[in-house]
C-alpha cells in the first residue's frame, strides 16, 4: 500500500488555516481532521470546562482522529493553530507510526489583516468558547508565526489576503498525491 500523505495546515489563528483545510478536503477527499471541531464538541457537552483542560482534550482528539484515518491508509489534512517547540513531536511520530509522507501548507497575512478577522470572529459569537479576544502584537513566539520545523517534509507559504489562495494550494498538493499514486 502506499504511503499515505499527512498534510499538515499551519498558521496563526484567522491565517485562512480552516478555510482553505476545508476546501482543500472537500476537493480532494481527504479526511479533514480539525482541533476546533473536537474543541466545539468538548465545549458543547462541558461548556464550563476550563481552557486548560478543554484545549489539551481536543488536541489529543485530534492527533487520535489523523492516527485512525493514517493507519486506514487515508491521506489525511490536520489542521489547527499549532505550537512551536510542542506540535512539531506529536506530528514527526504520527507520520513515522503510519509511514505517512509529510507535507505542510503555511499560511499568513499581515497582523493588522489577522487582528481585524479574528475581531470580527469574536464578535459574531458563532463559535463560544473558540474564538476568544486576543491582541496580535502580543501573540507569544511559540504561536506559529513562522512554519513549524518538520525537517525535510515540503512546505507551501501561502499568502491569504491577496486572493483566493485555493488554486495554487490545489495544485502544490495534487502534485504531491501524484508523486505516489494511491491504489485504486
Amino acid at each position: 500500500m502506499p504511503a499515505p500523505l499527512l498534510l499538515v495546515v499551519t498558521g496563526l489563528p484567522a491565517a485562512g488555516k480552516s478555510t482553505l483545510g476545508g476546501q482543500l478536503a472537500w476537493t480532494l477527499r481527504l479526511p479533514f481532521v480539525t482541533k476546533d471541531d473536537y474543541k466545539a464538541i468538548v465545549l458543547a457537552r462541558q461548556p464550563g470546562l476550563p481552557r486548560d483542560v478543554a484545549g489539551p482534550l481536543s488536541f489529543d482528539l485530534m492527533w487520535h482522529v489523523a492516527g485512525v484515518t493514517l493507519a486506514a491508509g487515508l491521506d489525511t489534512l490536520l489542521e489547527t493553530h499549532f505550537y512551536h517547540g510542542l506540535s512539531e513531536a506529536y506530528i514527526l511520530k504520527l507520520a513515522q507510526a503510519h509511514g505517512a509522507r509529510l507535507a505542510q501548507v503555511f499560511c499568513h497575512a499581515p497582523l493588522e489583516v489577522l487582528q481585524q478577522r479574528h475581531d470580527a470572529r469574536v464578535a459574531s459569537g458563532t463559535r463560544p468558547g473558540i474564538d476568544l479576544p486576543l491582541t496580535y502584537a502580543q501573540a507569544p513566539a511559540y504561536w506559529c508565526h513562522a512554519p513549524l520545523d518538520l525537517g525535510p517534509a515540503p512546505c507551501l507559504n501561502l499568502e491569504t489576503s491577496q486572493g483566493d489562495p485555493l488554486p495554487s494550494a490545489l495544485a502544490w498538493v495534487r502534485g504531491l498525491l501524484q508523486a505516489q499514486p494511491q491504489e485504486g
